[in-house]
């Protein structure tokens, strides 16, 4: 199986970095390939620009880099994304990736009833990380990233089994709470 991983922080030495490290750790690497995009090492821009918004409406891009990550999602069996909560969403090159490369006519057909076009995707695993506790996060607002991002976009581009993994109170756990966190991950990893 291809594991596509996508991490969003901007610093390598973050605890997101880590968790994705340890999943790669994991990995049975006889059984998988994987293939790493660190938005932030590729300096992706995930503003898009006005001629952009034009080109989307027509299913095409004016980024050269969407053509490549496009063309790693078409090689892709599972998918694997890692980045921090911030205010309730993912950070802006996380969101600016699935804005510019999620296009009509390559993840999900053009019309009134789009259909999803990347279902060869069989499944995807998000690690986050919250500064507030996991309960908290989900109970006070809403579960809003598993109903924006599971639900909602990777469902709609025909990802149907979706896993969230959140670890709250990142930043503030004590050291024993984050290698319990790691051990999860590893496990979680080598089960795939």
């Amino acid at each position: 199986m291809k594991i596509h991983i996508i991490i969003d922080h901007p610093d390598p030495a973050s605890f997101n970095h880590q968790i994705m490290n340890t999943f790669i750790e994991g990995i049975d690497k006889n059984k998988h390939e994987l293939d790493v995009l660190d938005l932030d090492a590729d300096q992706f821009n995930p503003v898009m620009s006005k001629e952009e918004f034009k080109a989307y409406n027509r299913g095409e891009y004016l980024d050269p880099k969407v053509k490549e990550y496009q063309q790693r999602l078409k090689s892709a069996d599972y998918l694997a994304l890692f980045f921090p909560i911030w205010w309730m969403v993912m950070p802006a090159r996380m969101k600016g990736w699935i804005d510019k490369v999620l296009l009509p006519g390559f993840a999900f057909s053009k019309g009134a009833n789009p259909e999803p076009l990347l279902s060869h995707i069989t499944s995807a695993v998000i690690f986050t990380t919250t500064a507030i506790s996991d309960e908290k996060h989900r109970k006070d607002f809403n579960n809003a990233l598993d109903w924006v991002l599971c639900k909602g976009t990777l469902n709609f581009i025909g990802i149907r089994n979706t896993q969230w993994l959140n670890f709250g109170e990142a930043g503030i756990a004590s050291p024993e709470k984050y290698q319990e966190w790691l051990a999860h991950v590893l496990d979680f990893a080598k089960n795939l």
